[in-house]
């Protein structure tokens, strides 16, 4: 069933990557200008310089060798393959990830990017891959001792005084700094929330599938404390950062994503990765 299920997300990509090429020209742009300095720059290199911040298991994160893997991983040097590109991989923070790009720095950024209104006057994005749903999660004791079973809306955190921990430049820290301001607690990544809130520090951490779908899992895996979703909410879709003059490479990667798409390696690298 989860399986039907991705493919069925992939295909709704597709249409909705479709439309936007006639609907919206901001996030995928219908006409190429002259010159795409970011591109010329990767062909003469013969490598594309891609940031990621490998805190977001299983789309990115640090193998025990300390290489870096994951879903969003393995999708990338697929199509870099079949640009005839090699990648070079940029451990870099979260936050700065979007800098770097603009200041054309690296060529992509690739790190579970949301695609949102904000970023799209900062940024352009490929055609996504995947859409994530909004949880909030909380150990099993912690939600049994406060007598909370589920959270009607993320206000509610401010209502019950609880600390919500999430990573700083998500658009989680967006949304609490506007509806749930006293809840927020920021940190430099998302397991440095999830270890404060298994130590008592907080109460919750606001993040998205599969990251959390995959703390869930671990954590059962592992023998630990249960972890609870308390709160969910449908979210962003997530595709790839480019320079707001880079339309030939966004026209490029989209060519082989929209391909891979079609031909269900998506769906399968995200059964690999356990994406669900």
């Amino acid at each position: 069933m989860r399986y039907v299920t991705a493919i069925g997300m992939t295909i709704a990509l597709i249409i909705a990557f479709i439309a936007g090429l006639y609907l919206s020209p901001h996030i995928f742009p219908q006409v190429l200008g002259p010159e795409d300095p970011v591109w010329d720059r990767i062909t003469k290199a013969g490598k594309i310089k891609v940031g990621t911040e490998p805190g977001w298991p299983p789309y990115e994160f640090l193998a025990e060798n300390g290489s870096i893997i994951g879903f969003e991983i393995e999708l990338m040097e697929m199509i870099a393959k079949e640009l005839n590109l090699e990648v070079e991989w940029v451990n870099m923070a979260f936050d700065a990830i979007i800098p770097a790009v603009q200041a054309m720095d690296i060529d992509l950024g690739v790190s579970g990017f949301s695609v949102t209104p904000e970023r799209l006057e900062e940024v352009q994005f490929t055609m996504p891959h995947s859409i994530t749903e909004g949880q909030v999660i909380m150990l099993e004791t912690r939600a049994k001792e406060l007598g909370i079973t589920g959270l009607s809306s993320l206000s509610m955190l401010n209502t019950l005084g609880l600390k919500c921990g999430t990573q700083s430049g998500t658009t989680q820290e967006q949304e609490l700094k506007e509806v749930a301001p006293n809840a927020l607690r920021t940190y430099r990544d998302f397991l440095l929330a999830l270890e404060e809130m298994k130590r008592g520090v907080i109460d919750c951490v606001y993040a998205e599938t599969p990251i959390t779908s995959n703390w869930i899992l671990e954590a059962e895996q592992k023998g630990e404390e249960p972890i609870v979703v308390v709160y969910r909410r449908p979210y962003y879709p997530v595709a790839f950062v480019a320079h707001k003059d880079a339309d030939v490479l966004v026209a490029k990667i989209n060519g082989v994503l929209a391909e891979l798409i079609a031909s269900a390696k998506v769906d399968e690298l995200k059964q690999k990765w356990k994406c669900d």
